[in-house]
């Protein structure tokens, strides 16, 4: 398993970026974190891990028993070991897989909300549940589905995405730029994770 680590005079605060988490998601995310590895501008301290997994069999992130599988305890041991307040989790998917995740009804069908499209395929949510229990209130999670039958046409925009992240301090900083680029669709992102967790907690 790869890793890169990136440390600005800040230190803080600490930021995590994975991808490959299952199945064979790592051929299309990995090439967006290497490029974001390299990128010169950054703060806080980056840790970046392109592949958790070339290749496994495929367990759903949303089942507890992903997380008792081999690549479900590397990344929950990444996340004990760094502690980040910001994680951004890079996931791709298949076309015939993109209704069930924009379904309106899916929080009715799986127990979670649907992913908003951001154009172009490019899906933003939550993490899971399961895995969002283990941060607390004011950190700063994101999943992001790449589409995979056009991901060389969407990594320049999906590292653009990751690349807000990587360069502010601050939540409400990515959430600014997030807004900015993406108005309606973030507008509706924070509308269905406010409604799912009650208002309890700040998108996302």
């Amino acid at each position: 398993m790869k890793l890169y680590q990136l440390t600005s005079s800040e230190k803080k605060p600490t930021k995590l970026f994975v991808g490959g988490l299952h199945g064979k998601e790592g051929l299309y995310t990995a090439p967006i974190l290497e490029s974001l590895a390299k990128e010169s501008k950054y703060t806080g301290k980056a840790i970046i891990v392109p592949c958790i997994v070339k290749e496994s069999k495929y367990v759903d992130v949303l089942s507890e028993k992903y997380y008792q599988s081999k690549e479900g305890i590397k990344l929950l041991h990444l996340i004990q070991k760094y502690k980040p307040c910001f994680y951004f989790e890079l996931h791709a998917y298949g076309e015939q897989s993109y209704s069930k995740l924009t379904d309106s009804e899916r929080e009715q069908r799986i127990g979670v909300p649907p992913f908003v499209d951001l154009g172009n395929g490019i899906l933003l949510g939550s993490i899971a549940p399961i895995l969002r229990s283990r941060f607390s209130e004011s950190d700063f999670c994101v999943t992001i589905e790449v589409p995979n039958w056009k991901s060389e046409k969407v990594q320049a925009e999906v590292l653009e995405i990751l690349k807000l992240a990587l360069s502010k301090a601050k939540r409400e900083e990515v959430m600014h730029g997030l807004r900015m680029r993406y108005p309606v669709q973030i507008k509706k992102a924070e509308e269905l994770f406010r409604l799912y967790y009650r208002n309890q907690l700040r998108p996302f």
